[in-house]
C-alpha cells in the first residue's frame, strides 16, 4: 500500500536535511579543484573557503548529533519482570509495532516511548519504554494495556510512517534541548517545517493508538481510561505536594506506591479528583494541531468499533512479580533515595506534622523577638499583646515585606491565626494532650484524648480578628489543658532558596551570574569570557557545559555562594521598590534600596546615587542589564516577582510599528 504523502515527505526533507551539507562541502572542494587546475593561488584559497565551510558544518552537525535522548527510570529485565513485559509484548502485538529493547520505570504518570535513534531519527536505534510508577498504582491491567496501546501505537504503521515518526520525535526533542545560540537559530527553521508537515501524521498516530486500545479493551473501557488519566495525573500533583513532601522535611522514607493507592481510594478524593478531571477536560484547547484534545479523541471513540478481550480489573500492581519486596527497591532507587529510614505513612505524617507546628511556632518566636513589641514570645504573651491590639506589630517581621497595602490587613490575621493555631497545637502535643493523624482527604488532623478533633484555625480566627474576644479564647485553651508558657526558640534566620539563575547580566560594566532567591538576590562575578560565550552559542557541548555549570550554581547553599570572592548581596528587606524596564531582547531592573546603618546588604560597586524624591529618605539605586542570549536556570524572573511583590513595576517594551 502506498504510503501518505506526509510521511513520504517528511523522510525526504530528513534526508535533504543531513546530504545537503555534504553535497555544500564536496561541491566546494570541487569548485577548488577545478580552480586550481588553472590558477593554484585561487585554488588554494577556494580550498580554505571549503575547510571553513565543512568546520562550521561539522561543527554544527556535531552539536546537533549529540544531543542526548538519556533515558529515565529503571530498568526492569524479562526475568525480573515477566507479567510486565508479557502485557507490553501483548499490546505491542496488537499495534503491529516491534517489541521495545528496555522497560523502564519512572516516577512519572504516563507513559513514554524513547528512541535513541542515529542521525538525527533517520536510523533505528534503542526503544525504551517507560512506564510511570502512578500509572502501576493507579490503573488496573486492562486500564494500563490501553495506556500502553495509546503510546505504542503512535509509532506504528508501514516502514515510511514509522521513519517519519522517528524523525519527528527526535528533531523535536533536539530542538527543545538546544538552547540560544546560532544552532538553535539554524536548526529552528527546519524544525519548524518538520514539526508542520507531520502535524497531522502524529495526529493520526494518536487516534490510531485509540482505536487499536478500543479493539483490545473496548470502547467503554478505552473512554473511561483517558478520563481517568488525566485525574491520575492531577492527583499525583497533589498527592505529590500534600504528601510526598513531607518525607524530605522529616528524611524518612514512605511506601510511595501505597500510600498513592490509599490517596486515590479515599471518597473525598476519588469525587474531586473526578470533577477536576471532567473541568479539566472540557477547559483544554485544541492549540497543537499534533495533539487532538481528550473530548476530541472521546468524540472519535463513538465511531469506533472492535471485538475487545474480556476486561482484566485486577488492579496494574497485580503484574509485578513480588511487589513487597521489587516495589521499596525501585521506590529507594526512583523517589526517596537518602531519605532515611523507611516508615509506615502513619508515623511519617506524624512526624511531619510535629515538625511543622514546631517551625512555626519558631516563627512565631522570631516575630515576637523581632517585633519590638514589650511581651514574652509564649502562648500568654502573644495572647497578652493580642488582647492589647498589637497583633500587627507583633506579626509584621513575619509578613512578605512585597505585600500590596491593601492586602496588609489579611495577611496579618491569616499569618497571625496560622502561626498561633500551630503554636496552640505544638504546646498540646508537646504536653502529651493531643495527637496528629493520618488524613488522606486532607491534612494531619489533631486528635485530643477524648477522641474529638480541634480546628485550630477555627479555634483562634475569632480572637485574631477581634481582640475583644481573647479572654474568652485564654478560658477556652486553660480547659483545653493548653500550657500556655509553651513556646519554641526563635528559629534562625532561614537558608535562603534559590528560584533561578540568569548567566550572564551586566554591572557596573562586568558580567555576573544573578541567583534569584526567596530572601535576596545574589550577584556572582561571572568566570565565563567572551570567547567561550560565543563558542557556546555555536556549539551544543559548550551550551551544555554551561547549563551543567549554572545547575551546580542553583544546588549550592547560598551561605557558600556568598563567600565568593566579589560576591555582592541584596537582601529583600531592604529593596524599597524596583522597576523593571524591557527593551526589544533584554530588560534593565533598577533597585531602590535602603542602605542605612540597619542595612542588611552587602555590595561593593554599582551602586550610584540617591534616587528619592523625598530628601528626608535616602536611597541607593542598583543597575542590572540583562544581555542578549543570556542563560537560564530554574525560574529565576518567575522568583523575581514572588520575591519583590507589589514594590516591583513593568515597564514592557515599546513595539515600533515601522
Amino acid at each position: 500500500m502506498r504510503a501518505p504523502w506526509r510521511a513520504v515527505a517528511t523522510s525526504a526533507l530528513h534526508i535533504g536535511f543531513l546530504a545537503a551539507p555534504a553535497v555544500l562541502v564536496l561541491g566546494l572542494f570541487g569548485i577548488a579543484a577545478y580552480t586550481a587546475r588553472h590558477d593554484l593561488g585561487n585554488g588554494v584559497r577556494a580550498a580554505a573557503a571549503g575547510l571553513l565551510v565543512a568546520a562550521v558544518t561539522g561543527a554544527l552537525l556535531w552539536g546537533l548529533l549529540r544531543v542526548p535522548n538519556r533515558p529515565r527510570g529503571v530498568a526492569v529485565n524479562r526475568q525480573g519482570q515477566p507479567q510486565l513485559w508479557r502485557t507490553v509484548r501483548r499490546v505491542c502485538e496488537a499495534a503491529e509495532t516491534t517489541d521495545p529493547d528496555e522497560l523502564r520505570i519512572t516516577a512519572e504518570p504516563g507513559v513514554r516511548l524513547r528512541e535513541r535513534a542515529g542521525l538525527l531519527g533517520l536510523t533505528r536505534g534503542t526503544r525504551c519504554l517507560e512506564v510511570g510508577l502512578p500509572l502501576i498504582a493507579g490503573l488496573n491491567v486492562s486500564e494500563l494495556s490501553v495506556v500502553l496501546a495509546q503510546e505504542l501505537s503512535r509509532f506504528g504503521g508501514g516502514p515510511v510512517e514509522v521513519l517519519a515518526s522517528r524523525v519527528r520525535e527526535c528533531v523535536l526533542h533536539t530542538r527543545r534541548e538546544l538552547t540560544a545560540g546560532p544552532t538553535k537559530w539554524l536548526f529552528a527553521g527546519y524544525a519548524a517545517v518538520c514539526r508542520r508537515l507531520s502535524d497531522p501524521l502524529a495526529r493520526s498516530g494518536v487516534l490510531r493508538g485509540d482505536a487499536v486500545a478500543v479493539r483490545l479493551a473496548g470502547r467503554r473501557v478505552t473512554a473511561a481510561t483517558l478520563r481517568k488519566h488525566v485525574g491520575l495525573r492531577l492527583g499525583w500533583e497533589d498527592y505529590t505536594r500534600e504528601y510526598l513532601s513531607m518525607a524530605s522535611r522529616v528524611e524518612r522514607t514512605p511506601d510511595v506506591l501505597l500510600g498513592f493507592r490509599s490517596f486515590l481510594e479515599n471518597q473525598h478524593r476519588r469525587t474531586e479528583l473526578a470533577e477536576r478531571a471532567k473541568e479539566t477536560i472540557a477547559a483544554e484547547e485544541a492549540a497543537d494541531v499534533a495533539r487532538p484534545t481528550v473530548s476530541q479523541r472521546l468524540q472519535a471513540l463513538r465511531r469506533a468499533s472492535g471485538d475487545p478481550e474480556d476486561p482484566d480489573e485486577r488492579p496494574a500492581l497485580a503484574l509485578v512479580r513480588e511487589p513487597r519486596t521489587n516495589v521499596p527497591a525501585v521506590e529507594n532507587r526512583l523517589l526517596a533515595e537518602g531519605l532515611g529510614e523507611r516508615v509506615p505513612w502513619p508515623e511519617l505524617a506524624r512526624m511531619a506534622a510535629d515538625h511543622d507546628v514546631a517551625v512555626k511556632t519558631a516563627r512565631l518566636s522570631a516575630a515576637v523577638s523581632q517585633s519590638g513589641v514589650e511581651t514574652e514570645p509564649t502562648l500568654a504573651g502573644v495572647l497578652a499583646a493580642l488582647h492589647r491590639g498589637e497583633g500587627r506589630e507583633l506579626i509584621n517581621p513575619a509578613l512578605n515585606p512585597g505585600l500590596a497595602p491593601e492586602l496588609v490587613d489579611e495577611a496579618v490575621v491569616d499569618t497571625l491565626t496560622e502561626l498561633l493555631g500551630a503554636a496552640v497545637v505544638d504546646a498540646l502535643v508537646r504536653a502529651g494532650r493531643a495527637q496528629h493523624e493520618l488524613d488522606w482527604g486532607g491534612p494531619p488532623v489533631v486528635r485530643l484524648p477524648d477522641g474529638r478533633t480541634l480546628d485550630p484555625d477555627k479555634l483562634v480566627r475569632p480572637a485574631v480578628a477581634d481582640p475583644r474576644l481573647v479572654p474568652g479564647l485564654h478560658r477556652h485553651l486553660v480547659h483545653l489543658g493548653v500550657p500556655l508558657e509553651h513556646s519554641q526558640p526563635a528559629e534562625d534566620e532561614p537558608e535562603p532558596g534559590t528560584s533561578g539563575v540568569v548567566s550572564p547580566v551586566r554591572v557596573a560594566g562586568g558580567l555576573h551570574d544573578m541567583v534569584v532567591t526567596d530572601r535576596g538576590i545574589l550577584l556572582l562575578p561571572s568566570s565565563v569570557r567572551t570567547l567561550r560565550r560565543v563558542f557556546a552559542g555555536a556549539l551544543a557541548s559548550l551550551r551544555r557545559s554551561e547549563h551543567e555549570r549554572l545547575g551546580r550554581v542553583a544546588t549550592t547553599p547560598v551561605a557558600e555562594l556568598r563567600e565568593f570572592p566579589g560576591a555582592q548581596w541584596v537582601d529583600t528587606r531592604d529593596v524599597a521598590g524596583a522597576e523593571l524596564h524591557e527593551t526589544q531582547g533584554s530588560w534593565e531592573l533598577t533597585l531602590r534600596l535602603y542602605l542605612d546603618e540597619y542595612a542588611v546588604s552587602e555590595l561593593t560597586e554599582g551602586v550610584t546615587e540617591t534616587v528619592s524624591e523625598d530628601p528626608e529618605e535616602e536611597l541607593a539605586a542598583l543597575r542590572v542589564y540583562g544581555v542578549g542570549d543570556a542563560l537560564e536556570q530554574g525560574t529565576p524572573y518567575t522568583g523575581l516577582g514572588d520575591l519583590l511583590g507589589a514594590r516591583l513595576h513593568t515597564t514592557p517594551a515599546e513595539h515600533s510599528s515601522g
